[in-house]
């Protein structure tokens, strides 16, 4: 019987009844954990209503392989799922993410990563991010870099928008020098003695954050 997020309440039912039959079921998916961004919450939710037994068996998860791999600490952290796909929900789910403590983690499908990396650029200025692309596959690689060059990133290489993406978002103590209203701060107060050019080198050489990043965000 196949599942998905439409059909996963309706046939809750007939998981019940072949249950009640005798019977031993197992929810698999074909990729990922079933529950974890994957259908199966609402099922699971419904056969231990019913009183019936339900058992996990561990496999590969993204999730903790890009975490184990990514340097940042492990406590606290937060897992976000995908992020919605509508522009303004997407935003509040990702500036109400932002303002945890920890380490952050999202997936993303490929066609909405330069999308989310832009955002992470404008809200996460400074901070550390790791991109985990297609991992434990052949193409796998992760992408360490810090919030404002991010879609520069992506831009280089039209190839690097392939396969599905962890994201990781180091907490604000890991290589976040700044915050971006402190960096702002300090690029406005530079370019009353200093042409915009050398306001944004300097800030850079402190921040680590990429020239034309800071250039961009003075001029824009």
């Amino acid at each position: 019987m196949s599942l998905n997020a439409h059909s996963e309440s309706g046939k809750a039912g007939r998981v019940i009844e072949s249950l009640e039959s005798g019977q031993s079921l197992a929810l698999i998916s074909d990729a990922g954990t079933p529950g974890i961004s994957d259908p199966g919450r609402l099922l699971v939710d419904k056969v231990v209503e019913e009183g019936f037994q339900v058992i996990p068996i561990p496999g590969p998860s993204a999730l903790t392989a890009a975490l184990s791999v990514s340097g940042f600490p492990a406590t606290p952290s937060h897992f976000f799922g995908f992020l919605s796909t509508k522009t303004n929900a997407r935003d509040q789910e990702l500036e109400r993410a932002l303002s945890y403590d920890g380490t952050l983690i999202f997936f993303e499908a490929p066609h909405r990563i330069v999308d989310l990396a832009g955002r992470l650029d404008e809200k996460a200025l400074g901070r550390k991010v790791i991109f985990a692309r297609e991992l434990t596959k052949t193409h796998e690689q992760l992408i360490r870099v810090v919030a404002g060059s991010c879609a520069d990133w992506f831009s280089e290489n039209a190839d690097r928008i392939r396969g599905e993406f962890v994201v990781l978002v180091g907490p604000t103590g890991v290589g976040h020098k700044q915050s971006s209203v402190d960096v702002d701060r300090i690029l406005r107060i530079l370019t009353r003695e200093l042409p915009p050019t050398k306001a944004a080198a300097l800030v850079s050489e402190i921040t680590g954050i990429p020239r034309r990043t800071l250039y961009r965000q003075l001029t824009d």
